[in-house]
């Protein structure tokens, strides 16, 4: 029984202290290992598949289509509401505009912000120069007067730009922020 019993006793130590490693040698380094943390949302680690929307992050793919690129999912589209304060201008995460039937341009922007009344649209201004066929646009927002509660909700908000009719030829259109500008051929 002594022999049984020396023997279990050995494989409960090895169980417990687990096998010998290089750092577990007298006066090798050890390297901390990271810790799994669940994420809200996150059903495990096969890339949120089938989590509900707004479960974690999602990275932009290049080339994945609108299912990897959040800045091409369900907007809410905003118009400008007045008496905001605090007016700041946001980052424009996404440009994109189109030459409509009728001649003119509308672009379309978009930028991830807050909820109502606590982020809103104030106002959209355009600096357009024929001479060098260039639009620079800068999206306004500002805050509900009085005291509101605040929450932190991300929310994917976009608005749409009259750009008017525009010369032909080929315009760069840019938003203040991250978007990269674009060219647009005007027929």
């Amino acid at each position: 029984m002594k022999p049984l019993a020396s023997l279990l006793l050995a494989f409960g130590l090895a169980a417990c202290g687990g096998a010998a490693t290089p750092a577990s040698k007298p006066g090798a380094a050890t390297t901390p290992r990271p810790t799994p943390t669940a994420v809200p949302g996150n059903p495990g680690t096969g890339g949120g598949s089938g989590s509900a929307p707004g479960g974690g992050i999602v990275i932009p793919v290049p080339g994945g289509g609108a299912n990897g690129n959040p800045l091409l999912g369900a907007a809410t589209y905003v118009k400008p509401t007045q008496g905001l304060v605090n007016p700041r201008t946001v980052n424009v995460q996404l440009v994109r505009a189109v030459v409509n039937a009728d001649g003119t341009v509308t672009a379309d922007l978009r930028w991830w912000s807050g909820i109502a009344p606590c982020n809103a649209l104030d106002h959209v201004e355009l600096v357009r120069d024929d001479a060098t066929k260039s639009i620079r646009i800068k999206v306004v927002e500002g805050s509900g007067a009085g005291d509101v509660a605040c929450i932190d909700i991300a929310q994917l908000s976009a608005t749409t730009v009259d750009l008017g009719a525009l010369a032909s030829g080929t315009w760069a259109i840019s938003a203040e922020g991250d978007a990269p500008a674009i060219k647009l051929e005007v027929p």
